[in-house]
């Protein structure tokens, strides 16, 4: 099946939001101008967690943070209790692991439920503990951004490219809401959170609607059910009775490419699949972790030259294995971006439908087949792309449309259009149109 690449999306949506575009609105006459100030971006940081950060300047704090919905594999409970930097405890369930983990001062205290600490539930304890755990990545790059009552979605963004390639260790973009600003979101190679739904707690606006992604950009969603002051806690809240040695403690490590193909034991033969459309020879990214034996137990998708082998590519990396990474000489969970190679071939492309063909499957707007390209103002060649469940996944626009060939014409756009899903030979199939269209967006439903 072929989906639009979600997180790539996202990215191009958020890029949107930088203040960079503002001068571009203010061009159009009776453009409505965003209102708001442009400030550094290490200041923009520093207020956003001053101000929605509960560790940031803050006060001792309890905090229940329920994940998940009733029987699904990602759920789970993260609890707080938190009176610095150096003194806190926390305990973690899952349907596969579960942690209770005291830290005062330079002694540790953890019992583990479970050989392997996953992604998703490291995100949600990070977005109460630590919300941008990359910070310094972030830190010292000159860069300004536009923050104002107003402004919903602005960023900051890094993306270094030694040799024209990204570097995914450094990779990211954090995100800023209103004028105070809030953090609004987060997004690195390993780690994705949106913080929503922002309720005043002392001096600070706190989340209460936490979300990140695993596998193909499933969403996770979390709500922080209980956020109290911690008041007259008893110093055995924070007791260490007997320290944790740090072999027994489960810690990951981010590591590069060049470190994880040093470290590989085990690469699995591919044999890729065909595909339908697209490139047949080219790389992914996939996101890896494994446990601490070396052994991938998590992936999700990143990046690929051929999004319709990522899901594939995404199950085979988990055949990877490696040699334990030792840092301090213990083994830990280590995370990286698994690089694969795929080749493959093209059979049973895609259907492109033109035509009646195509006016068939839509209903809700104004659609009329054309012979030519009509003489109207406004009229753009528009390619669009619908899945399995007959909803729009991509759009573009460009003269693919051959003026010879009867086309559909939408007219008085934006307007409701709905798309049937296409069966051919009894299978629902994702498919591609070739239509002429008036306007700038489609809302589907």
């Amino acid at each position: 099946m072929y989906y639009a690449a979600v997180r790539q999306i996202r990215m191009i949506m958020l890029f949107c939001g930088l203040s960079g575009l503002a001068p571009l609105w203010a061009q159009f006459v009776n453009f409505p101008q965003i209102q708001g100030e442009r400030v550094d971006s290490d200041v923009a940081i520093n207020r956003a967690l001053k101000n929605s950060s509960l560790i940031e300047a803050g006060k001792p704090f309890h905090a229940v943070l329920e994940i998940g919905d009733a029987g699904s594999p990602y759920r789970g409970r993260v609890e707080a209790w938190w009176a610095g930097p150096q003194k806190y405890k926390t305990i973690i369930t899952s349907p596969t692991f579960s942690q209770t983990r005291i830290v005062n001062g330079t002694q540790a205290m953890e019992t583990n439920s479970g050989d392997y600490y996953p992604r998703w539930l490291e995100d949600f304890v990070d977005a109460i503990l630590d919300p941008v755990p990359m910070i310094e990545n972030f830190r010292g790059r000159r860069g300004t951004v536009m923050v104002g009552s107003s402004i919903t979605n602005s960023c900051i963004n890094r993306d270094d490219r030694p040799g024209g390639i990204t570097d995914q260790a450094t990779w990211g973009m954090i995100c800023f809401s209103g004028s105070e600003p809030r953090l609004q979101s987060v997004l690195t190679m390993n780690y994705d959170m949106n913080f929503e739904g922002w309720k005043s707690f002392g001096h600070k606006q706190i989340a209460r609607k936490y979300k990140t992604s695993v596998l193909d950009y499933k969403e996770v969603a979390a709500s922080l059910t209980t956020l109290e002051e911690l008041r007259g806690a008893s110093e055995e809240l924070f007791l260490v009775t007997q320290p944790t040695p740090s072999e027994q403690q489960i810690r990951t490590s981010f590591v590069s490419t060049l470190k994880e193909e040093s470290l590989l034991e085990d690469a699995p033969k591919i044999d890729w699949p065909i595909v339908r459309e697209g490139k047949t020879d080219g790389y992914m990214i996939v996101y890896a972790r494994t446990d601490r034996t070396g052994q991938v137990r998590e992936t999700a998708k990143h990046n690929s030259d051929q999004p319709g082998l990522e899901s594939f590519g995404m199950e085979q990396a988990l055949r990877y294995k490696f040699n334990p990474l030792i840092v301090n000489g213990v083994a830990v969970q280590m995370e990286m971006p698994l690089v694969l190679h795929f080749t493959s071939k093209i059979a049973d492309p895609l259907p492109v439908l033109r035509g009646a063909e195509l006016l068939k499957q839509i209903s809700g707007c104004n659609a009329q087949l054309v012979s030519v390209m009509p003489s109207i103002e406004g009229i753009a060649a528009t390619h669009i792309s619908v899945n399995e469940d007959g909803k729009l996944t991509g759009e573009g626009y460009g003269p693919q449309v051959d003026p010879g060939i009867p086309a559909v014409l939408i007219m008085n756009r934006p307007l409701e259009c709905h798309f049937a899903p296409l069966v051919r030979n009894g299978v629902v199939t994702y498919y591609h149109g070739e239509l002429y269209s008036r306007g700038l967006t489609l809302t589907v439903h």
